[in-house]
């Protein structure tokens, strides 16, 4: 059968993910490459063995902060010289910005770019940022531009669009409709700021209804197509369609910066915003902060807090004590991690992505954009990134196509499945991007990277939730009622600093 339409016929309404599903010849052939999978989702077997451990260590300090993510990083850097402790799971840190390494190439395993901030953006992020030597005010356009000018995407290779078996330039063509939805929104191009908590208060209504429902009361064109081409923007940067994010989140997405009234640059990194990462990292203090330690308990005591920790590389177990603490990790797993804490964030959706890296010393000639945008998969493939775009001048030997996919939260528990099919996953990747580039690819190499609470989900009354005070205990992340994006990942990591 059609590759197409096999994953068509098996995949509406999908009840179990793609690889899952019986599979096309295309599938079974193994590959000659070696393919690596990664994930956190394997955690649970280490607290049982923690439990089992005696104490080996014990440390006070002032502050702890849970997650190393952009959230927790940029609470450490506010803390400064401060007595702080940070501790984070995975090998590196970053969280879903995080980078890994191939034969001397960064292999972004998740967030890959960021734009230039108008002005009236957030003080405290830019003054970050300038102080890291990231951004510089350019006064002839009232904004902040990134400094290593190197990184930034030419307007001619930022993007092309497949659908229906053609290549185009853009998601949105213009058309009549387009240009209705546009001047519907231009009059909110300077009010959608961010972060996202110094929203207007006239304007924070639009957070109780969908997008949908908004683009609906003002007779926005219903056509399926054009709604798709919606869904498809919001679905990328969000994790819901138009359907689930609010309307704040939907009209934050085409007017946050002045798109339609001035050029915006693009910037990405060949290690995506492991670049911004790097920047903060470097400034905190190596003894302070500690990655592969797993914060599996945390209690009241006194007027501070006894957490417990495994050290995974030397199997060890580690108490600290505490006078504040900041939590930065995903909120999905407070409950059992602090189950006195009554946690706020139960109502919070997330939506499961997964990135598969494919390493190629192949030259890119046929390539030569750098987003790649796959409107006609119903697996959840969004499209890929073309590295060789972001290396300015010759490109000498492997680069990397990073393929994404947005899943569905039914689907989370099956990413655990995704080892025992990895070739089916990395074949299928690499028939989506040959569709794209009209030819084939030659791997040296492949890595799969899971996420299964990558994001949070913007949904209607997401935004500008007021959390109860638990005293010395703080949240930072972007899954604390902002939308999924750096800037606001930073900020709550600011604010959740500057409030101990």
């Amino acid at each position: 059968m059609e590759r197409r339409k096999f994953i068509k016929n098996t995949a509406l309404g999908l009840s179990v993910p793609f690889w899952l599903t019986s599979c096309h010849s295309d599938f079974l052939n193994g590959n000659d490459f070696p393919i690596s999978v990664s994930s956190l989702a394997q955690s649970g077997h280490l607290i049982k063995n923690a439990l089992n451990l005696g104490i080996s260590k014990k440390q006070q300090t002032e502050t702890l902060i849970v997650g190393g993510g952009l959230a927790g990083i940029a609470a450490a850097h506010t803390l400064n010289n401060k007595d702080y402790l940070l501790l984070e799971l995975d090998d590196r840190y970053g969280g879903s910005s995080s980078a890994n390494d191939y034969q001397g190439v960064a292999i972004g395993r998740g967030a890959h770019y960021d734009l230039a901030y108008p002005a009236y953006y957030g003080a405290e992020v830019l003054k970050m940022f300038e102080q890291l030597g990231i951004i510089e005010y350019q006064a002839w356009n009232d904004s902040w531009s990134f400094k290593d000018r190197q990184h930034l995407i030419p307007p001619t290779r930022r993007q092309q669009c497949f659908q229906d078996g053609r290549l185009r330039k853009a998601v949105m063509p213009k058309t009549a409709a387009s240009q209705k939805l546009m001047e519907l929104l231009l009059p909110f191009e300077g009010r959608m700021v961010m972060p996202t908590r110094l929203t207007p208060p006239d304007l924070q209504y639009l957070d109780h209804m969908t997008f949908d429902a908004f683009l609906n009361t003002q007779n926005i064109d219903t056509d399926p197509s054009f709604r798709k081409l919606i869904d498809y923007q919001i679905l990328d940067d969000y994790g819901g369609t138009s359907q689930q994010v609010s309307a704040l989140a939907g009209i934050h997405y085409y007017t946050c910066r002045p798109y339609q009234k001035q050029f915006v640059e693009l910037f990405s990194a060949p290690e995506g915003n492991q670049y911004f990462v790097n920047k903060i990292h470097k400034q905190l203090s190596s003894q302070r902060i500690l990655n592969q330690h797993l914060v599996y308990h945390i209690e009241k005591q006194g007027a501070g807090y006894l957490v417990d920790a495994l050290d995974i590389i030397h199997n060890q177990r580690l108490q600290i004590k505490t006078d504040a603490l900041i939590y930065a990790g995903q909120k999905h797993s407070l409950p059992y991690i602090a189950p006195e804490i009554d946690s706020p964030f139960k109502e919070n959706v997330y939506a499961p992505w997964m990135v598969v890296n494919i390493l190629t010393k192949q030259k890119p000639n046929n390539y030569g954009f750098w987003q790649n945008e796959y409107l006609d998969s119903v697996s959840g493939f969004l499209g890929f990134i073309d590295s060789s775009v972001q290396h300015q001048g010759s490109l000498k030997g492997v680069h990397c196509l990073t393929g994404y996919y947005c899943l569905k939260p039914e689907h989370r528990s099956q990413l655990l499945t995704v080892e025992d099919h990895k070739d089916r996953i990395v074949n299928e990747t690499l028939n989506y991007m040959c569709d794209m580039i009209k030819g084939p690819i030659r791997p040296e190499a492949a890595f799969i990277h899971v996420m299964g609470h990558a994001m949070s989900v913007p949904t209607p009354h997401y935004l500008f939730n007021a959390y109860p005070e638990i005293g010395n205990f703080k949240f930072a992340g972007a899954d604390t009622g902002r939308l999924p994006l750096l800037f606001e990942a930073i900020d709550s990591g600011i604010m959740a600093a500057q409030s101990l």
